[in-house]
């Protein structure tokens, strides 16, 4: 009798045993789906122009920005904001303050609201497909308009053709949402700035 139950008891001993792989299948690789709400941004900017005029005694730089957003429109609907920050320090226009138009058409000065949830009027939307892909399309276009007066007209002309012989001036651009009480990790890139005499 000792016997058989002994028989018995290993045999459901081995009956439970079994590949380690079967309880840790290998996992499956991500979607990168544009529906699987990545968050992902994607830019397509181009070099950034900047039209310097001389009014009296005073240089005005007009940084005409121009930025396209490739976005997941779930992603984009979900997300609490979206922000888009500029960084000018390698370029000459940190020296000068600038002032920048907000969405009621008031200026604000040395500072931006880079939350585009607050930029409408400065922000066309539309729905393009990319291989196959649907995504929502955000242009961003508004104007910093930097200035710094000079005691005489003549030093602000100097002034500017100095700042229309630079050629190695960049700015960057980052991106990011906030979702979930958090950001994501900023996307970034970069842009020549061109600048230009205006009227």
């Amino acid at each position: 009798m000792n016997k058989y139950i002994s028989i018995l008891v290993l045999a459901v001993i081995f009956s439970g045993c079994h590949k380690i792989s079967d309880n840790n299948p290998t996992p499956t690789t991500p979607t990168t789906d544009n529906s699987a709400g990545s968050y992902a941004v994607k830019f397509d900017i181009a070099d950034q122009s900047v039209v310097t005029t001389v009014k009296h005694d005073t240089l005005y730089l007009t940084f005409h920005e121009t930025a396209t957003l490739l976005v997941n429109p779930t992603d984009y609907q979900k997300a609490s904001a979206l922000h888009l920050k500029e960084d000018f320090s390698k370029s000459g226009l940190t020296v000068y303050d600038y002032k920048v138009l907000n969405e009621d058409k008031v200026y604000r000065y040395n500072s931006v609201d880079d939350n585009m949830n607050n930029n409408p009027p400065f922000i066309t939307a539309t729905t393009v497909t990319v291989d196959g892909t649907k995504f929502t399309k955000l242009v961003v276009k508004r104007d910093f308009i930097f200035y710094k007066a000079y005691k005489l007209a003549q030093l602000a002309t100097e002034a500017q053709n100095n700042v229309t012989a630079v050629t190695t001036d960049k700015i960057s651009f980052s991106t990011y949402y906030y979702y979930d009480k958090k950001n994501t990790t900023p996307v970034v890139t970069t842009a020549a700035l061109v600048y230009s005499k205006g009227n």
